[in-house]
């Protein structure tokens, strides 16, 4: 890592404290008081991943805690000019711009990078979701563009390409604010404009040399979502059309290794971020919660497909009918849930110990699964997160804004230390009894914890 980067890095998180004690300072209430804690949490993760030698994870100049370091000051700024002074575009386009400068100044340490922006991505999903109306959307934009440049480097596309459409989905976003301020308000200017810009950035790399589909990929996802927005006139019938984007992953996902699905979850994950800023394009909630589920549901195929790349299963572990790998995706789809129904029960004054517990068991647990029972577990965690959060949406369930960030949460985790983990699982057999235990005892005192706290705070209730 060059002097620069690590400038370009100590700026960011500089001004991202800036923007969280300004936080404070205008609304001196949750979540306001979240964004410091945030800068501190992001400050240890940072520490933590500055290893004195570098470990098999890690690159040397610890590119990694140059990425949480980076996108959490770029999300804390963000988070603050997006919920306090209403400028979404600006807001979107500085967390936004972490996965640009990584390929800018981390290039030697590129993937590294990417996995600390979107560490830093769930970190600031869990704890200021709620504070953000546009976060979820960001959130969903900025990981689909760090993995779509990952794996760009497995399939040999141009690295700058999603940087090329994430660019042309900002400037439809600001273009559709300036006509909102005119009064030229509806969905229809934004959905013009995002796929003109992604038009003319496909013909760009056509222009240039380029003979991959990026123009068929383009008309592919403008077909999804039409489609999707033809079907979302019913409240009920909208759940059923996430088939539409199940058609779009089988569409694409074959392309250039897998590439095509990560241009194309991009896209939906900025066509999400665009068509869900009610302010200019008067679209519904139940809308609004279909785009959101399309791009969660790409973004974690494309998530799963770089694990698959990063940590290939081989014999006997290759088997995803074993008995393990069931377990996991029981686990995540049933904990995941009442995790997230438990988090949920405060609404949107949940305290903030209820966020960090929450977000704590969802990064710990597939770790400590994949620690216990190999990469097969981690495959059956991903799996069972997914469908939990896209049940949770299929139902009408309020519970999908809730279980969303903590779907993301293990495999955000589980791509950069899933190396980690896999070193345990190939340890002797006491040694991973040893630390299903220590599991599982972590599970029963916390269980205990919330039993006492809860037991306290209905007792403040009632009186």
């Amino acid at each position: 890592m060059s002097l620069a980067a690590w400038s370009i890095g100590g700026i960011c998180f500089g001004l991202g404290l800036v923007a969280a004690l300004m936080a404070r300072a205008r609304v001196p209430m949750f979540p306001a008081f979240a964004l410091p804690l945030v800068w501190l949490i992001a400050l240890v993760a940072f520490g933590v991943t500055l290893p004195a030698a570098p470990a098999p994870y890690f690159q040397a100049g610890g590119a990694l805690g140059w990425g949480v370091l980076t996108a959490s000051g770029l999300w804390l700024m963000g988070a603050f000019v997006g919920s306090r002074l209403h400028y979404e575009w600006l807001g979107a386009l500085l967390p936004l711009s972490a996965p640009m400068l990584a390929l800018a100044f981390a290039r030697e340490g590129l993937l590294p990078a990417l996995w600390g922006v979107g560490i830093a991505t769930g970190l600031m999903w869990t704890i200021l979701g709620r504070a953000w109306a546009s976060l979820e959307s960001v959130a969903l934009s900025v990981l689909a563009l760090c993995w779509a440049t990952a794996l760009a480097t497995y399939a040999g596309a141009p690295l700058w390409f999603g940087v090329c459409l994430a660019g042309a989905g900002l400037a439809a976003f600001g273009l559709a604010t300036l006509l909102a301020r005119g009064g030229r308000i509806g969905w229809r200017y934004s959905y013009i404009l995002l796929f003109g810009g992604f038009v003319l950035t496909s013909v760009g790399y056509r222009l240039a040399g380029s003979d991959a589909p990026w123009l068929e990929l383009v008309l592919i996802t403008l077909l999804a979502a039409t489609l999707a927005r033809g079907l979302s006139g019913s409240e009920l019938w909208s759940r059923y059309a996430l088939l539409v984007w199940l058609g779009l992953l089988a569409a694409a996902f074959a392309t250039m290794r897998g590439f095509g699905l990560a241009v194309c979850a991009l896209m939906t994950a900025l066509h999400a971020l665009v068509m869900t800023h009610r302010e200019f394009t008067r679209t519904t909630a139940h809308e609004n919660a279909l785009y959101v589920a399309g791009a969660l549901l790409l973004t974690s195929v494309l998530g799963f497909r770089l694990f698959t790349l990063s940590y290939p299963l081989r014999p006997p572990r290759a088997d995803l009918y074993l008995y393990f790998t069931l377990l996991a995706f029981l686990i995540a789809l049933i904990g995941l849930g009442a995790l997230a129904l438990w988090w949920s029960q405060r609404g949107e004054r949940s305290p903030l110990w209820r966020s960090l517990l929450a977000g704590f068991w969802a990064s710990v647990a597939p770790l400590g699964l994949t620690a216990v029972f190999s990469e097969r577990a981690a495959a059956g965690w991903t799996a069972g997160a997914l469908g939990a959060a896209l049940s949770a949406y299929l139902y009408g369930n309020r519970l999908f804004h809730w279980i969303a960030p903590l779907s993301m949460l293990g495999l955000i985790l589980v791509l950069p230390l899933g190396s980690l983990a896999t070193t345990v699982a190939d340890m002797p057999r006491a040694t991973r009894i040893g630390a299903a235990v220590g599991l599982t005892v972590a599970l029963a005192l916390t269980a205990i914890v919330i039993a006492i706290a809860e037991r306290d705070l209905n007792a403040v209730d009632e009186h």
